[in-house]
């Protein structure tokens, strides 16, 4: 996190657009680091974590509304600084998301990317990419957006996408806490659970719990730690 929080400090945000903000976690993240800002938008094609989100964030100069991020409702350049935290692999068509991010966003502003990806190199990693990799799996076959997380590669690429200048790229990796730890291991035996009572409506139940025994197994066994994350910050 000191990574996130040194990066953020160097940067003034004024207005700011939080994409697909969920229940408003990156904001609080920016509140609290950024050189400064003036306003943050938060969108979230969620109306519950919309509702959730503005009732954990109650400050005049935040606001939260239910929109799509590839048609968002904002003029073009309008915002100072643009930010999508942890939500790149939920969206249905990246490259539509992207070039609303582009339209959206001044001349000269921020855009800010935190992504995790799946090139974890040791077997405390590749549980919590195997968990998550389930998770998306179970949400797909219950008609939610979620896919699987995308390669370190893939998100440079989607980056340059943008056409930004003086992109800045930092790999944050969990090197540091024990994956054996006990409050973390039933934390995520508590997630599958909850992940799996959510899979009971799908027709492959029964294969999505053999799945997620596999995954609790490897937890035991092997422990956690999070998967790694690029952060990438650029100039339009």
């Amino acid at each position: 996190m000191d990574v996130i929080e040194t990066a953020l400090s160097t940067l003034v945000g004024g207005l700011v657009l939080d994409v697909a903000t969920q229940e408003g976690g990156f904001i609080q993240i920016m509140m609290e680091h950024l050189q400064s800002y003036t306003h943050i938008t938060g969108i979230d094609i969620t109306e519950q974590a919309v509702r959730n989100a503005a009732a954990k964030i109650r400050q005049e100069n935040i606001r939260f509304l239910t929109a799509d991020a590839g048609q968002m409702p904002f003029d073009t350049s309008h915002f100072d600084t643009v930010s999508i935290s942890a939500s790149l692999h939920h969206f249905t068509d990246i490259e539509a998301v992207l070039s609303e991010v582009r339209r959206v966003l001044k001349p000269g502003g921020n855009f800010i990317l935190i992504e995790m990806h799946r090139e974890g190199q040791t077997e405390a990693e590749l549980t919590s990419f195997q968990l998550h990799r389930w998770a998306a799996r179970v949400d797909s076959a219950t008609g939610r957006v979620h896919n699987p997380t995308l390669s370190r590669q893939e998100l440079v690429d989607h980056v340059a996408s943008l056409g930004l200048s003086q992109v800045e790229f930092y790999d944050i990796i969990d090197r540091d806490s024990d994956p054996m730890e006990k409050t973390v291991i039933e934390q995520l035996d508590t997630v599958i659970d909850r992940v799996l009572q959510r899979a009971e409506p799908a027709a492959a139940y029964a294969e999505l719990k053999g799945q997620a025994e596999a995954i609790r197994q490897q937890l035991h066994r092997a422990g956690a730690r999070h998967e790694p994350v690029l952060l990438a910050i650029g100039n339009k």
